[in-house]
């Protein structure tokens, strides 16, 4: 079966009859909640668990591995990658926990308006420092 060249302008494309108008692409206010209460979902919630979680179960392996007493250096670099991991996860609460709180709930978190500063200035460069004594 051969086929035929075809002119682009003959060339069309139809979606069942439905014409793409400019409020196809406006955002309802429903929209940006339910795409906030998700972010805050994952950031706030979610990575506050995953950072608490981890900040708990690193200070308990560090204190076994400190109350060890091997004079090998296995138990010392696995503290320091803990202490690392700790200061990382202390800056992912700083970055992004606390200012997800901060962008979902701006009216009932004043008081936290007052660290969005500091978060850019200091936690971020922690958190850089931090994750480079990780890898």
């Amino acid at each position: 079966m051969a086929s035929t060249p075809v002119d682009s302008d003959e060339l069309s494309l139809t979606f069942d009859n439905m014409s793409l108008s400019e409020d196809y692409y406006t955002v309802t206010d429903k929209e940006l909640f339910i795409c906030s209460i998700y972010d805050f979902t994952i950031e706030a919630i979610l990575m506050g668990l995953l950072c608490a979680f981890g900040f708990v179960g690193n200070s308990f392996s560090m204190m076994c591995l400190v109350r060890d007493g091997s004079k090998s250096a296995t138990p010392f670099l696995l503290v320091s990658l803990q202490i690392a991991d700790i200061l990382f996860l202390v800056a992912v609460v700083w970055l992004r926990v606390i200012t997800s709180v901060e962008e979902t709930f701006p009216d009932e978190a004043g008081s936290i308006a007052i660290l969005k500063p500091y978060i850019g200035k200091y936690a971020y460069p922690c958190a850089m420092v931090a994750e480079t004594g990780i890898s």
